[in-house]
């Protein structure tokens, strides 16, 4: 394969009515006339005309620009393939509903120079398609439940990773010789169809800093993500603590001690207990009663783990 400076890669599924603004602004980048670089699209076993969107972007632009499909579904099966094919020193993601910042390329290259960093990400500011709620916008975990990321300071990150910042996958590059050293990223992990499953990157990132690898966050970066009308609502954040209490559950060994159905018993004790808490605070009308709710969803999610965890075990 042909050498380059950098790859862009986009993981997409079933986006096509989205991908051509991340396009577009992968398109109007700024760079260098010296740099050498490509955009990779992996279509990850999308129904829509996908494929069609990126043939057509492909000839309106200069910049190289390739199509791959992967029919392993799942986000991190989609990454690793687009790992696979990028001609790049440098691979920097962004997703399908994502508007980097005309300069955003060019600020990650910067950056690895910067901090002579393994891996670089920035900032993921939100785009919203309908005005927010204040019960969003006011609260830092919900925020972080859209993958946004406001940080200012720049700095290396340690390990184990603190709270914020962080390096999402939204907006983060790697030196292509990093995953030969740590790996790619884990297939158990990541969104898989309908499921909103979370945590590949930031496992991925934990593993490389784990194994003396420099990753820096680095504010010049930055990406514009789009929240949907979809993703305003109550049932959305509830789901993504089911999904990803079920998915991390599931990676668990067996649980220590008495079980039913795959699930401790203590498990159904504090379930039955939350519950309770759940349905008090909600009537009383308390302000801490939705996030009552989204523990009760995250117990609920790892019973369910639990459950497919034993059913996978008998299965093999």
């Amino acid at each position: 394969m042909t050498k380059l400076d950098a790859t862009v890669l986009v993981a997409t599924y079933n986006r096509a009515h989205l991908l051509p603004g991340t396009l577009a602004a992968l398109g109007a980048q700024q760079v260098p006339d010296a740099l050498a670089w490509e955009i990779l699209v992996v279509d990850n076993n999308s129904r829509d005309h996908t494929r069609q969107v990126v043939a057509a972007f492909a000839k309106s632009v200069k910049v190289p620009v390739r199509y791959v499909f992967e029919s392993r579904q799942g986000l991190s099966y989609a990454r690793n393939r687009g790992i696979q094919e990028a001609r790049g020193s440098i691979i920097a993601f962004t997703d399908d509903d994502v508007l980097p910042a005309p300069d955003w390329l060019a600020a990650t290259i910067k950056a690895f120079a910067t901090w002579n960093a393994d891996c670089v990400g920035g900032r993921i500011l939100p785009r919203w398609e309908t005005s927010p709620p204040t019960w969003i916008t006011g609260n830092r975990f919900l925020l972080a439940r859209l993958a946004l990321m406001d940080c200012e300071e720049s700095r290396l990150l340690t390990f184990p990773l603190a709270d914020s910042p962080q390096v999402w996958g939204a907006n983060m590059a790697f030196r292509r010789e990093l995953f030969d050293r740590v790996g790619a990223f884990d297939t158990a992990r990541g969104m898989k169809g309908a499921k909103l499953v979370r945590g590949e990157e930031v496992e991925l990132i934990s593993r490389a800093l784990e194994q003396g690898a420099r990753v820096a966050y680095d504010p010049s970066m930055v990406v514009l993500h789009r929240i949907d009308h979809d993703r305003l609502k109550k049932r959305y954040f509830l789901k993504i603590e089911f999904d990803d209490a079920e998915n991390e559950t599931r990676l668990l060994p067996a649980p220590p001690g008495r079980t039913f159905r795959g699930v401790p018993l203590w498990g159904y004790r504090e379930l039955v207990t939350e519950f309770w808490k759940c349905l008090g605070y909600t009537l009383l009308g308390r302000s801490d009663a939705f996030s009552q709710q989204l523990y009760w969803f995250s117990l609920l999610g790892r019973a369910s783990g639990y459950a497919k965890a034993r059913r996978n075990r008998a299965a093999t």
